[in-house]
């Protein structure tokens, strides 16, 4: 918030839009006091909604002869672009009431009790209503500040800075982030934040952290439990599976099913989610036949779930789960995943050579040309015989060439 003290040397030609501020302790009159009042009218980016003035010396008789000297047009603008801190001070109070009436009606009482918050802004609707009358409250707030009328409202809304901040944590929803508070607002509120022993700048624990565990525990209710556990599930596989989509989609569909089969009761959901973030974390530990993790293995189980319907990553080492039977579409599992192995390699060279050509997803007689490498590969007397392979060669290469596109910088710059 800039602030600005003016002389008559501060009038003609003065021009600092950051200046939102101004204090008067001097008699002004006429023109000269229109010039001052306007030095904090200037748009000074997207924190900026006003300017102050702060009449220490009583200037509105003054300002009322200043005006009459315009014609009704030239006295209309300025007037309109004249407020007084009541009426922002009723819209501020509306805003305050109408989030706290909110809350209220879904029994949330208590404004430091974070967990009974993210049970009830597990319903989706109800955390973006929230998300509105919060950002109108924040920006009612910052009309009337630094006004001491506001400092009524501070306690408030630095408890609902923090619920907004815990809850944006929680369920790795972006839109409850502190980047719509205003600057003057947020100094405020980090340093109440920081108070309080938040950092708003750490990221929420990944599910493949070894402290995952220890923070859902803190949490006193199952649901909350349930959700702290969803939701960072949801995220990771939105952004660490992103470009992997069978796996991201396997995931995504257990997801789904948990979520439907055990409806509202949520410590089934807690013990099933459970379970399927640890298969989550174990699938970074899943054999990759020598393949590459980043690079081959998308292409990998891909084919492995087109051709044979598994969806699932391989059991690790040392896993508890149950062996699949020896023989399976007419092979043994070693025969399944060396042929698997074998194409993967002979496909990911195709797409790695034809990627290195500059400008190749704009060039059309490239994308076809990889389409018919890809096919002659699969086409092989070798893979041809693996079940459904042939028939469904067309949509096979069309996913490859969007796993192709979606990791173009991983194919050909990860190590």
């Amino acid at each position: 918030m800039g602030i600005v003290i003016v002389n008559n040397m501060l009038l003609t030609g003065f021009d600092a839009p950051v200046e939102q501020v101004m204090y008067l302790d001097k008699i002004m009159v006429a023109h000269g006091l229109l010039q001052a009042i306007a030095r904090v009218n200037r748009v000074g980016g997207e924190d900026k909604d006003k300017g102050f003035v702060v009449d220490y010396v009583g200037i509105g008789n003054n300002l009322k002869k200043a005006l009459e000297s315009y014609d009704e047009r030239e006295q209309k603008e300025v007037q309109d672009v004249l407020s007084f801190p009541e009426a922002e001070l009723r819209e501020l109070e509306a805003s305050h009431k109408a989030i706290l009436e909110l809350l209220r009606k879904h029994g949330l009482e208590d404004l430091s009790d974070h967990d009974a918050f993210f049970d009830v802004f597990y319903d989706e609707e109800l955390r973006f209503e929230f998300m509105s009358l919060f950002k109108k409250f924040t920006k009612n707030l910052n009309l009337v500040f630094p006004a001491k009328e506001a400092l009524d409202f501070m306690e408030d809304y630095q408890a609902l800075v923090e619920i907004n901040v815990m809850a944006a944590k929680h369920f790795r929803d972006g839109r409850l982030s502190m980047k719509g508070i205003p600057a003057k607002l947020r100094t405020i509120t980090d340093a109440f934040l920081e108070s309080r022993g938040i950092d708003v700048k750490v990221k929420p624990i990944s599910i493949l952290d070894d402290d995952f565990q220890t923070q859902v525990k803190k949490r006193e209710r199952t649901q909350t439990k349930a959700a702290e556990i969803e939701h960072a599930i949801r995220h990771h596989l939105e952004v660490e599976l992103d470009d992997d989509p069978q796996l991201q989609a396997s995931f995504a569909d257990a997801l789904r099913k948990i979520l439907e089969e055990f409806a509202n009761n949520w410590k089934k959901i807690h013990e099933e989610l459970e379970k399927l973030r640890e298969r989550i974390v174990n699938a970074d530990k899943e054999p990759t036949h020598g393949l590459h993790r980043k690079k081959q293995m998308p292409i990998f189980r891909m084919l492995k779930g087109e051709i044979f319907g598994e969806d699932e990553p391989e059991p690790s080492a040392g896993s508890s789960m149950v062996a699949e039977p020896p023989m399976r579409y007419g092979m043994s599992d070693d025969e399944r995943i060396s042929k698997l192995v074998a194409l993967t390699q002979d496909l990911f060279g195709a797409i790695e050579r034809e990627l290195k050509l500059t400008g190749f997803w704009e060039s059309i007689p490239a994308r076809n040309q990889l389409m018919a490498e890809m096919q002659k590969a699969i086409l092989q007397p070798e893979f041809s015989k693996m079940p459904g392979l042939v028939r469904k060669r067309k949509h096979v290469v069309s996913r490859l060439m969007e796993i192709a596109e979606k990791n173009h910088d991983t194919i050909l710059h990860s190590k």
